[in-house]
């Protein structure tokens, strides 16, 4: 006698084995195409809940990084940029660099700095206090409201993005200018004073997002260094005490400040115990979650530090690298796909790839004579020997959104 197992035609997969153990493993292009199913589909691929673990699951399996190209500018307030331009580029694997998001603006936009990458969205400041902020795969790009009006006072102004686990929000945080001044003593000297503010906001919904918040003073003077952002904290350099010496020449003693986004507190780190200041020679930057300091005391010579998180921080020195060409201003760094290697990108235009176990390297590329940048519509340039800076955040894919949609 044969038995038969009656099947239900009708048998639905729950929606949670069906959004995050099957849609969440998906490219993130089929993502965005299956955004136009149905309003619970689009309502789910776009909540943070989906963006987040969908990150999670393909964070670390890229070997490519952005690429935000800038001419170098003298004139800071008068001269500006056309736009921004986003490009993918796989270090070791080509020499082409493909455009994947652009900007323009009718009437140009300040100069910006460093950029910083969180989560798959790129915060990018510009000189007199503009900060926008982009997902270049979703396509999305956002200039955040204006704070205090004090940010133009300062022409290389920082702003830092980063996630808060604790209430589940990314928030910009950036620091203003009071008043600056310089007056002098009854003994010849000089004196220099300035009252520095701070202040967040919050991106996604909500009564208190999109709005600038001050919050507690730094102890310290911020410097126009590119802070960096791990779960929960923002770091930065700031100048603890200058002297002015007889012969004009001013010297510095610097700390790093941590800054809570949970209790919007800042606390007080040493600096390098071989170095007191944050040189212009020097970099902060972020390696396999731990702060990292890239300190160059000669140029040709670069040490990578990491801080072991503590009441007090405890550098230990990762490794020394001699560097195969000069750098002239610093050595910025970014972390690749593998843990034990990293980017090192002398004056952002000679990239290489050193070895943190051994501080060996590999050199990648000459950005400014070798690279091919393509804009995907018929145009493609090197920048030769034009002042270009060819910075450089990890690539992250990512459906967070900025705006609530």
């Amino acid at each position: 006698m044969t038995s038969h197992r009656s099947v239900t035609c009708g048998s639905i997969i729950p929606d949670d084995i069906l959004v995050f153990q099957i849609l969440v493993l998906l490219p993130l292009k089929c993502l965005v195409r299956f955004q136009s199913v149905c309003k619970s589909w689009r309502a789910t691929i776009l909540s943070s809940r989906f963006a987040r673990r969908h990150m999670e699951l393909n964070k670390n399996t890229s070997s490519s990084i952005f690429l935000l190209p800038r001419k170098y500018q003298k004139d800071l307030i008068r001269v500006g940029i056309r736009g921004v331009h986003i490009y993918r580029f796989q270090p070791g694997h080509s020499k082409v660099a493909e455009l994947i998001l652009e900007r323009n603006f009718a009437n140009g936009i300040p100069i910006f700095s460093n950029p910083l990458q969180c989560d798959g969205l790129i915060l990018i400041p510009c000189a007199t206090g503009r900060v926008f902020v982009c997902n270049p795969a979703t396509r999305e790009f956002v200039e955040l409201p204006p704070g205090c009006q004090n940010h133009n006072m300062v022409l290389d102004s920082r702003a830092a993005l980063g996630f808060d686990p604790r209430s589940g929000m990314y928030k910009v945080a950036r620091p203003f200018l009071r008043s600056y001044g310089v007056t002098q003593t009854n003994g010849g000297g000089k004196v220099t004073y300035c009252s520095i503010g701070y202040e967040t906001l919050t991106l996604g919904c909500g009564k208190e997002a999109w709005k600038w918040k001050v919050t507690m003073d730094p102890p310290y003077p911020i410097m126009s260094r590119s802070p960096i952002c791990l779960p929960g904290f923002f770091y930065w350099g700031a100048v603890k005490s200058m002297t002015d010496h007889d012969n004009d020449k001013v010297g510095s003693s610097d700390v790093i400040l941590r800054y809570s986004l949970w209790d919007e507190t800042f606390t007080v780190h040493d600096n390098l115990p071989c170095r007191g200041t944050l040189s212009i020679n020097d970099a902060l930057c972020e390696l396999g979650g731990k702060l990292c300091y890239v300190h160059s005391a000669s140029p040709l010579e670069v040490s990578i530090w990491l801080a072991e998180e503590g009441p007090n921080f405890a550098w230990s020195l990762c490794c020394c690298v001699s560097l195969p060409i000069p750098r002239h201003h610093r050595v910025l760094a970014c972390p690749s796909a593998n843990k034990d290697k990293i980017f090192l990108s002398i004056d952002a235009f000679y990239l290489l790839k050193c070895d943190l176990r051994d501080g060996s390297f590999e050199v990648i590329i000459n950005m400014a004579q070798d690279l091919v940048y393509d804009d995907r519509k018929g145009v493609k340039f090197t920048s030769g020997a034009l002042p270009f800076a060819h910075y450089m955040v990890p690539y992250v894919e990512s459906l967070l959104r900025i705006r609530p949609f």
